[in-house]
């Protein structure tokens, strides 16, 4: 008889590095710093063009190195914008309805042709 061994439940290794499919292109030290720094100016689909890449592995990797658009901050004096305020709220008053008036039809008078004798 064959002796019963334990099997192993570990995860299995494996070479492939986490969240790369087979066949994607990985990111270079390179681009990842062109990408950091085109995407201060620019929107994420002109830098997948500029990188040909697509927008979703350039999404991806923005989100990944944690990437925000700053405001832009000028060195000059701070530009101070006043809010609008906000319509006065309209008082609804009770209205009273008025009685419905009666309109006058005007006849047509008939006229009478007086018949000559």
């Amino acid at each position: 008889m064959r002796k019963a061994t334990k099997r192993k439940t570990a995860a299995k290794k494996t070479t492939r590095k986490r969240g790369l499919r087979p066949g994607a292109k990985a990111w270079t030290a390179a681009e990842v710093k062109r990408l950091t720094s085109l995407y201060k100016n620019k929107t994420a689909s002109e830098v997948a063009k500029a990188l040909k890449r697509s927008l979703a592995s350039v999404s991806a990797k923005i989100n990944a190195l944690g990437l925000k658009k700053g405001t832009k901050k000028k060195a000059t004096a701070k530009k101070t914008t006043t809010r609008r305020k906000a319509a006065p709220k309209r008082k609804t008053v009770a209205r009273k309805k008025a009685a419905p008036t009666k309109r006058t039809t005007t006849k047509k008078k008939a006229t009478a042709k007086k018949k000559v004798v």
